[in-house]
């Protein structure tokens, strides 16, 4: 199974230590600041780690062993937080262009990273997703499944659900229609999970869509029930074909894993269905979740 350690590649590292160019408009060149010998056992410090296993080594073999230590302790989010701290961007030199601001060189250097790394994480079949506001990491399948996540939710509001909506209609309005499908995902697994955890049971199976909301609906006692409206059963019933839909949905703007004549272009009225379908079923399973606390 797939892993942090698809990161630690000497391609991905030389981007990291600031090696390889991420974009060249003939201008400028953008890259992460460069990283020292020096540079790093102090960036190392900062995660906890003091001590490498030979004196002399190349800047690039310091950084794969500090990659292997990030992944043992399981704190991704916290290297890529300090990765792009402001302040290691302060000493980068900008042409003498009113174009090229700090503001706007940073933000073109972290996207572009992210660009290159998944380009690189292409041919092991996944790729990284970022929020840059809290530094959840998620590496992600070819078919969208969550294979990793930094993140750890320890509680779902009304907040939570409004703020990842804001996030989805962001990558939407940047036309980044895969990313939106993958948090629309991500959103109603972890609303499935947080309400599973509620009844104090272990969630079945954590990528398996169906299969938490089989056990969600068990939980939470939503069969179809001769005593209520024919509507409501209607629209209860109507859930698993949109569960169905959302765990079948896949990115196939390539044919790059050989989907043929199974690839889907998406359009943005699609994806805004597929979202607003997402965050419509989370807030219903957060509001059952919140009428049967303390049963």
């Amino acid at each position: 199974m797939k892993d942090w350690n698809v990161l630690n590649n000497r391609k991905i590292i030389d981007l990291i230590i600031g090696d390889s160019t991420i974009k060249d408009d003939f201008v400028f060149q953008y890259k992460m600041p460069y990283m020292s010998g020096n540079n790093i056992l102090e960036f190392s410090k900062k995660l906890g780690k003091e001590d490498f296993s030979g004196e002399k080594l190349s800047r690039w073999m310091y950084m794969s062993e500090l990659l292997e230590y990030t992944i043992e302790k399981n704190i991704m989010n916290l290297f890529f937080k300090e990765l792009f701290n402001l302040r290691r961007f302060r000493n980068i030199n900008l042409p003498n262009d009113s174009f090229y601001n700090a503001n706007m060189v940073y933000w073109e250097i972290l996207h572009g990273f992210f660009n290159k790394v998944n380009e690189e994480l292409f041919y092991d079949e996944c790729r990284i997703e970022y929020d840059t506001k809290t530094w959840d990491i998620s590496l992600i399948d070819e078919e969208n499944e969550i294979i990793l996540s930094t993140e750890k939710i320890t509680n779902i509001d009304k907040n939570y659900i409004r703020d990842l909506n804001d996030q989805i209609n962001k990558v939407i309005k940047n036309q980044d229609y895969e990313s939106a499908i993958t948090k629309s995902r991500t959103l109603i697994e972890e609303v499935i999970i947080y309400g599973i955890e509620k009844k104090k049971e272990k969630p079945s199976e954590k990528g398996n869509i169906n299969n938490l909301y089989s056990q969600f609906k068990d939980l939470y006692n939503m069969h179809n029930d001769s005593n209520m409206d024919k509507r409501i059963n209607m629209l209860l019933s109507g859930f698993e074909k949109i569960i169905t839909s959302i765990s079948q949905m896949r990115d196939k703007n390539s044919d790059a894993h050989g989907v043929g004549d199974r690839r889907i272009n998406l359009e943005e009225h699609h994806v805004v269905l597929y979202a607003n379908s997402a965050v419509t079923l989370a807030n219903f399973f957060l509001a059952v979740i919140e009428k049967n606390k303390g049963e």
